[in-house]
């Protein structure tokens, strides 16, 4: 039988929920993992008055919360002074590393989490032209409808049933981070000025990057790297010069080589996803469909 969590309608797939690896006592019902580079994004279980999460002083992180189910009352306090607001559905918090709070939900709730290691808030800003370290501006009670869209989409990634997709949830993650910094910070960014795509050549660098690591775990920072330029510049460049984002320009190519192994290869479907990056043939089975309406064996004709 499926977990119900006490005083809600939440119903879990799952029959024992792992742990949170962003706070440790609450059960994670979807998650990254590590597969992000410096950030985690879990949706997680709490119950009223459970245990406060208080930071370590070890490598502590940027600490973002949705609320994204059933209304409840939150209390928390900071300074010395308690707080106690009623949060609905998509209403967030912004808690900056290592400052503590003391949280305690009032009833049981669902969350959308997200810890982001300060090195990678840092660089990414280093690389949009700022000098020094950024600060986030703590945040307890607010709605960013931006904020809420990239957080939704970057954990439906993680909890279809396929894998996740590497470049489309970095592209995500390194969006979602580059918001933070430009709203909820007094970082000064340097604005991007070009007009115009990649240069030709940088274009062409790419392609065939992309072509010859094409059955390879990519991301977008080892793309961009291929361009010698950051992520935030590469991901508006190569729109600008394709017409498609990265993660939509490698599954159209994954697909396209995976038609031509279909068809003009005898080499099993099983190898040919392999081949073309997907996880299994289970994965490429069901892309392909979504992209052709056609499954790898009616590809083939058998």
């Amino acid at each position: 039988m499926p977990t119900v969590v006490p005083g809600t309608k939440l119903h879990l797939d799952r029959e024992r929920p792992t742990s949170s690896l962003i706070k440790l006592h609450l059960p994670n019902l979807f998650g990254s993992g590590t597969k992000l580079n410096g950030m985690i994004i879990e949706r997680n279980l709490e119950q009223p008055n459970s245990g406060i999460y208080r930071p370590t002083g070890h490598d502590p992180k940027h600490i973002v919360v949705l609320h994204s189910a059933h209304p409840a009352t939150l209390e928390w306090r900071i300074n010395g002074k308690q707080r106690q607001v009623f949060f609905s559905k998509g209403e967030a918090i912004l808690n900056p590393a290592g400052l503590f709070v003391a949280p305690r939900w009032k009833a049981p709730v669902e969350l959308l989490l997200m810890a982001i290691h300060p090195g990678v808030v840092n660089q990414i800003a280093r690389e949009m032209g700022s000098d020094g370290q950024v600060e986030l501006t703590p945040r307890f009670h607010f709605r960013d409808e931006l904020l809420e869209q990239l957080a939704k989409s970057l954990i439906a990634e993680f909890e279809q049933t396929s894998p996740a997709d590497g470049v489309y949830a970095d592209s995500l993650a390194h969006t979602l981070i580059v918001h933070l910094i430009k709203k909820y910070s007094g970082t000064r960014i340097r604005p991007q000025t070009a007009r115009h795509g990649l240069p030709q050549r940088t274009l062409a660098r790419v392609v065939e990057f992309i072509d010859t690591h094409l059955g390879e775990d990519l991301s977008l920072r080892t793309i961009a790297h291929a361009a010698v330029m950051s992520p935030s510049y590469f991901l508006t460049l190569f729109k600008r010069s394709t017409g498609l984002a990265p993660h939509q320009y490698l599954m159209a190519k994954r697909i396209d080589r995976a038609k031509a192994l279909l068809t003009e290869t005898k080499l099993p479907i099983v190898d040919v996803a392999s081949q073309v990056g997907f996880a299994d043939q289970s994965h490429l089975t069901r892309l392909m469909r979504r992209h052709t309406g056609l499954t790898p064996r009616l590809m083939r004709g058998t």
